[in-house]
């Protein structure tokens, strides 16, 4: 089960969400956006379908879009920072011209204590820090690492691959894995076992994530959480709240809290400054 001592959250910029937190194990789970963990104190077992490492104090690591992930900690809790960039911020930050939709995928699983990780764990730590000192570190974390512009997903099954990009498509309703199966031109039984198979998550736990994925999406763009459960297909907020839980330790109203607060602060600052 997902442990969770503690977690704040920031919105950086625009399409930069930040997440400081202290956790002991994180089930596997995956983001709608890219992930760059900065551990700064302790050390975590990291395991993914791409890489397995053991990540400590220093070291920053990383994880595409739906790239299912788990993490425990073996003695102490581990405290640290991940960055949530989207895909257009990504790019921004790298030394490329990269045009179209196409994917970018870091290839780079993880990056051992250096100068660039401790600058940008030191420009995290800075409480005042402005945006352009962590976007310069994050660059310079960036520019250490290999990506590719071949399909992340390219590595699973071909029917499990067209299934998650239906569920992505339709993550706004709730899906039976047996109508999911007869979409995809399959009994519901082999589809169940060739998805879990490939993908490593059942079909109904893939199905939830990308809903809860989503509404961390709605839930940064302001939207209120009654109103997200009922676009999402939830039964209620209160089921909501239950399956974002289970993926994140915290309740989704953390989130919304921390994020209208900055949005309030944001909004009050031009009037500050006459």
């Amino acid at each position: 089960m997902t442990q969770v001592k503690s977690m704040s959250f920031a919105q950086q910029q625009a399409d930069l969400l930040r997440v400081q937190g202290t956790a002991s194990r994180f089930d596997a789970h995956f983001h709608s956006t890219y992930s760059i963990v900065a551990i700064k104190r302790g050390a975590a077992e990291i395991r993914s379908a791409r890489w397995s490492e053991t990540a400590r104090a220093g070291d920053v690591f990383f994880f595409n879009p739906y790239e299912i992930h788990s993490a425990c900690c073996s003695r102490e809790d581990a405290e640290y920072d991940t960055l949530y960039p989207s895909r257009a911020f990504l790019i921004s930050c790298l030394a490329i011209d990269h045009r179209g939709d196409g994917p970018v995928s870091i290839q780079t699983g993880i990056l051992r204590q250096s100068r660039a990780t401790r600058e940008l764990i030191d420009a995290l730590n800075t409480p005042t820090v402005e945006d352009k000192i962590i976007e310069v570190s994050l660059q310079q974390i960036l520019a250490a690492c290999v990506f590719s512009t071949d399909c992340v997903d390219e590595s699973t099954g071909a029917l499990a691959r067209r299934a998650c990009m239906l569920i992505r498509k339709n993550c706004t309703r709730a899906m039976r894995t047996e109508d999911l199966a007869r979409e995809l031109g399959v009994h519901k039984s082999h589809f169940a076992r060739a998805f879990g198979k490939a993908v490593g998550m059942a079909p109904q736990t893939y199905i939830r994530q990308v809903r809860v994925a989503k509404a961390r999406e709605l839930i940064t763009e302001g939207f209120p959480l009654s109103e997200i459960a009922l676009m999402l297909d939830f039964s209620d907020q209160a089921h909501l709240t239950r399956e974002f839980k289970k993926v994140y330790g915290v309740p989704p109203g953390a989130l919304s809290r921390a994020l209208g607060k900055h949005r309030r602060i944001d909004r009050r600052l031009p009037h500050q400054a006459l």
